[in-house]
């Protein structure tokens, strides 16, 4: 059995599932995933708490036994989930496996045991690229756009479209979220946009944050523009994901939502532009994070 243990919101919770399906497969393994860090409401200073967002997705993974009888309990199944696990490490210490360090691929968590607890956020391509045709097969949405999402997709599509993602929100609002991502500027964003304007014939610029009255009261784009508020979004945020993920050409934040829409684009031409500073430390090394194709400013 290869058992994930879900933290962060949905592009993390994606990293997750993309690692544990590789070791499922490679391992001939079920893949199960453990939600008592997203079930637990215990306090925490500066820390913003997240749903099991996976379910937005046809996918059959079950869950843990703890996570199941946990449901219930808003406070404390975490801890009782990491006593498990500390236990765990000391009992069989090549099967509980904790990332060592963010942002960087580590080959080695494929040459253990067939049978795997894994603790981390797995922000890496490599660990799951040679897999790609089978996520993409996986993830799908369980529900269709509709209505204003449905003509905006159809716009999307018909337009040599770009889709601006603009990340805020906890990002300024959060002491802790602030210190270590930070916040891009808008130097980032024109930027970025000069690029593609070299690049991308009559583009037509799609912008989607968490803050959109900022973005309409900054951003000043000589070509079209239209801004995709959150009447958009959908059932936990999966609309705005497919309305993202139909765009043509990327620019994204440092952002694993973002990421996720851009690496789900199927476009072989598409044009995707990242930061090349994921975090605020310049020290961390973020080559496994961005594709080599991807653009880095």
């Amino acid at each position: 059995m290869i058992t994930i243990r879900l933290m962060g919101g949905l592009g993390n919770q994606m990293f997750q599932y993309a690692l544990g399906r590789k070791l499922s497969i490679i391992n001939n393994e079920d893949l199960r995933f453990d939600l008592t860090f997203l079930l637990d409401r215990m306090h925490r200073d500066n820390f913003v708490f997240r749903d099991y967002d996976l379910d937005i997705f046809s996918l059959s993974c079950p869950i843990t036994f703890l996570s199941r009888i946990s449901k219930n309990i808003s406070v404390g199944p975490f801890i009782f989930s990491e006593v498990f696990y500390q236990l765990g490490k000391r009992l069989f210490p090549k099967r509980f496996l904790a990332e060592h360090r963010n942002y960087f691929y580590d080959d080695t968590i494929f040459s253990g045991q067939k049978s795997l607890y894994l603790v981390g956020y797995w922000q890496s391509y490599k660990y799951f690229y040679d897999i790609e045709d089978v996520l993409k097969k996986e993830l799908v949405f369980c529900n269709s756009l509709v209505g204003d999402s449905l003509d905006l997709y159809e716009n999307i599509r018909s337009t040599n479209s770009i889709c601006v993602n603009v990340r805020r929100a906890d990002y300024v609002n959060n002491p802790k979220a602030n210190a270590f991502h930070g916040v891009l500027g808008m130097d980032f964003y024109y930027q970025a946009i000069s690029i593609m304007i070299e690049k991308v014939h009559n583009p037509y610029f799609f912008i989607f944050s968490d803050d959109i009255e900022w973005c309409r009261n900054n951003f000043n784009i000589n070509y079209p523009v239209f801004f995709v508020d959150h009447s958009y979004k959908g059932p936990k945020f999966s609309y705005y994901l497919q309305l993202m993920i139909s765009c043509r050409n990327f620019i994204i934040p440092n952002s694993t939502f973002a990421w996720w829409a851009a690496w789900l684009n199927n476009d072989k031409e598409k044009v995707v532009i990242a930061p090349k500073e994921w975090v605020k430390n310049k020290d961390i090394n973020i080559d496994d994070v961005l594709p080599l194709e991807w653009i880095k400013i």
